[in-house]
């Protein structure tokens, strides 16, 4: 795995490696979640639990197991911006669009199969930042698979796991199983569940 360090003190690492099947992007890290050094670790935040119920990962999964899933299941974390906030309204203008400029210098480098967007607000951010799309062409944008591409990277945006965004925590369940349908078509499978322990032998 490749830690990218955050440019802000105190801040998550970002998870990234090349190969990985997908990398999911938050805004930017809770509070809570940067002193936990866990990303999405803030209790209700439903990130974990839905990534667990998808079956992406292969297993259920938890904050502590970040750092193991770019290697052990090709899933990386990073965020569009790197200072952590009580609320994402907290950025100023300036660090959106420097995060946006170094989110796709990261994705164009490391190239995962798909960069998973949690939350339209911040892909809408990123294309018009990074990719130059203005806000009529992503007025109405869909979740699920957008069109641009970056590099051979596909971009989905699905609902955001906050516990502020609890009305559209179902259907964001329903996208994140679209999306393990998404990268089984692309051949790229969630790893095998660990086999439990064998009983011992009788004796």
């Amino acid at each position: 795995m490749t830690i990218v360090p955050c440019d802000y003190p105190g801040s998550l690492d970002h998870l990234l490696q090349p190969g990985l099947r997908i990398v999911f992007i938050g805004y930017n890290p809770a509070i809570f979640s940067a002193e936990a050094g866990h990303y999405y670790a803030r209790p209700g935040n439903r990130f974990w639990v839905h990534l667990s119920q998808s079956g992406i990962a292969g297993r259920p999964v938890t904050p502590e197991d970040d750092r193991r899933l770019p290697a052990e299941a090709g899933i990386g974390f990073t965020d569009l911006c790197c200072r952590p906030t009580v609320r994402a309204e907290h950025l100023t203008a300036e660090e959106i669009r420097a995060g946006a400029l170094r989110l796709h210098r990261e994705l164009r480098e490391f190239q995962p199969a798909i960069a998973c967007f949690s939350g339209r607000g911040i892909y809408q951010h990123f294309a018009r930042h990074a990719l130059g799309l203005s806000p009529r062409e992503l007025a109405g944008r869909p979740y699920g698979e957008q069109p641009e591409r970056i590099g051979a990277t596909i971009p989905w945006v699905i609902p955001s796991s906050s516990g502020l965004a609890s009305r559209w925590h179902r259907e964001r369940l329903e996208w994140l199983h679209r999306l393990r349908e998404a990268l089984e078509a692309l051949g790229l499978p969630a790893p095998p569940a660990p086999s439990p322990l064998a009983d011992p032998a009788p004796r």
